[in-house]
């Protein structure tokens, strides 16, 4: 059977270019601006439990960073924290996208792993995702879905600079910080709105996506989801991260119509 890298769970249980030299020591990136720097102090203070765990992960599994994302479909999604430009920019990525990791750990519920973004196997299962990942210096990602009973509500996703696997311990030790997660986040979220009804509001926060996909749903008189794939390929196509298209639709600096993904 074909398709994408699982691993089973035990019942018990513009961004810079960065190093990826496996024999060389690797520091994870910093927010490389202070926009988004300040949005990870934000994320931190709003949500603590969450925050302190993802950092203890970055040791135990020895990653070099991490994200967590709330998603209530494969494309309704919200970036909660992230430790560093990269692990904002891989969640923007399958966002984006629509595919990667992320996408199919929450919607298989199931931990999904790519594990060398360079290599053919990974990038016939994500074209887009594991090809920009890797322009970004990232050699393997890995996700692990965020229970709340039986349902997924979010994702753990984790990365390296270098291609290379988390071992037999680590891919368990990732297992039970996402579920300690799951449940800090759920404590957590109440906070700060609730994502059904479209009022979550938080550090990661990008108003300006659902306004523009609104706008665009107007200008070409399209559905809302059709709405939202204009904006992502404008986006991809483009190279430019889709929270920068939307601003420019939002300030009236693009305008979508028939025929062309912007005007």
């Amino acid at each position: 059977m074909t398709g994408r890298r699982f691993c089973p769970v035990k019942a018990t249980e513009e961004v810079r270019p960065v190093n990826t030299d496996p024999r060389g020591s690797q520091d994870t990136p910093e927010f490389p601006n202070d926009a988004d720097r300040e949005r990870g102090r934000r994320a931190a203070v709003e949500l603590p439990t969450t925050a302190n765990l993802c950092r203890q992960c970055l040791n135990l599994t020895d990653v070099q960073g991490a994200a967590v994302t709330v998603l209530n479909s494969a494309s309704s999604r919200e970036l909660m924290y992230a430790t560093d430009s990269v692990a904002q920019h891989l969640d923007e990525l399958q966002f984006t996208g629509g595919d990667g990791p992320c996408v199919d750990a929450f919607t298989t519920q199931r931990p999904t792993f790519c594990n060398d973004t360079s290599s053919d196997y990974d990038r016939d299962i994500w074209p887009g995702f594991a090809s920009e990942a890797g322009k970004a210096g990232v050699g393997s990602v890995f996700a692990f879905p965020l229970k709340g009973g039986n349902d997924v509500f979010g994702v753990l996703e984790l990365y390296r600079l270098a291609p290379l696997p988390l071992d037999e311990e680590q891919v368990e030790l990732a297992t039970a910080t996402a579920a300690a997660i799951a449940v800090a986040l759920l404590a957590e979220l109440p906070l700060i709105g609730d994502f059904d009804t479209g009022t979550l509001v938080n550090a990661f926060h990008r108003p300006e996506v659902n306004q523009a996909v609104g706008m665009i749903a107007i200008q070409l008189r399209v559905s809302i989801d059709e709405s939202l794939s204009r904006l992502r390929a404008a986006a991809y196509s483009s190279g430019r991260p889709i929270w920068e298209i939307a601003a420019d639709i939002v300030n009236r600096r693009t305008r979508f119509t028939h025929g062309s993904e912007n005007g």
